[in-house]
């Protein structure tokens, strides 16, 4: 059943009506989100940063890293939350608060967000946590407003709960192939490396498989070629 609350919650966010400049409000990703663990809803945000608004960034001012120190001093305090780490997290946050007031009104939200990341590592009690993912919203809404595609808004809010949603959901891998032989068959769809099992010549291992014939390694090592027709 968790899967399908997760689902469903992250569906009413893409979903929830919002400014169309300044997207949500805090108040609705803290509603939506504030019972989740905190500490992998922060990774979360700084994926996020990471992935929608910080390359913009890069790019443009490619000398100038505080935004992704800020993110670097978040991520270390969830893996020591040392008193170093504290220290780092809170002088990377007053950089980003440096770096928003000289880019005010050109790139600011992106040092803003990478701050309140940065201020919600050391400050768990506050909104700084919801107010990053209002900065990178607002981030990705100011851009498509450069080139007035207002009618992309609601892709953004997408992008921003889609990379969310891979950290706190993260996709069940795939069980590997079983190993256990099934029976051949002049019919059967086969790939190198398959195990198949032959009322004749007992356990196999295909080499090579094509339209017309499979090319088979027998238990004793030697080689058989049999008939194949997938039609």
């Amino acid at each position: 059943m968790v899967p399908v609350l997760m689902d469903e919650r992250f569906d009413r966010l893409i979903k929830l009506p919002g400014d169309g400049m300044k997207g949500l409000a805090a108040t609705a990703w803290s509603a939506n989100l504030g019972d989740l663990d905190r500490d992998q809803v922060l990774r979360a945000a700084i994926q996020a940063t990471r992935a929608l608004i910080l390359p913009e960034w890069k790019a443009r001012r490619p000398d100038d890293l505080r935004p992704q120190a800020a993110l670097d001093a978040a991520e270390a305090w969830l893996g020591s939350r040392s008193p170093e780490a504290i220290a780092a997290a809170k002088a990377a946050g007053k950089d980003c608060t440096a770096a928003r007031n000289e880019t005010f009104r050109d790139d600011h939200r992106i040092p803003e967000a990478a701050r309140a990341i940065a201020w919600a590592a050391v400050k768990p009690t506050g909104t700084d946590l919801w107010d990053a993912l209002v900065a990178i919203e607002q981030e990705l809404l100011n851009r498509i407003a450069l080139r007035a595609e207002y009618q992309r808004a609601p892709e953004q809010r997408r992008a921003l709960v889609e990379a969310l949603r891979a950290v706190l959901v993260p996709k069940v891998a795939a069980p590997p192939p079983s190993t256990e032989p099934v029976p051949y068959s002049p019919r059967g769809s086969f790939v190198a490396g398959q195990h198949l099992v032959h009322a004749t010549f007992g356990k196999l291992v295909v080499i090579s498989a094509s339209d017309k014939q499979v090319e088979l390694k027998l238990e004793d090592g030697t080689t058989k070629r049999l008939a194949h027709n997938l039609k």
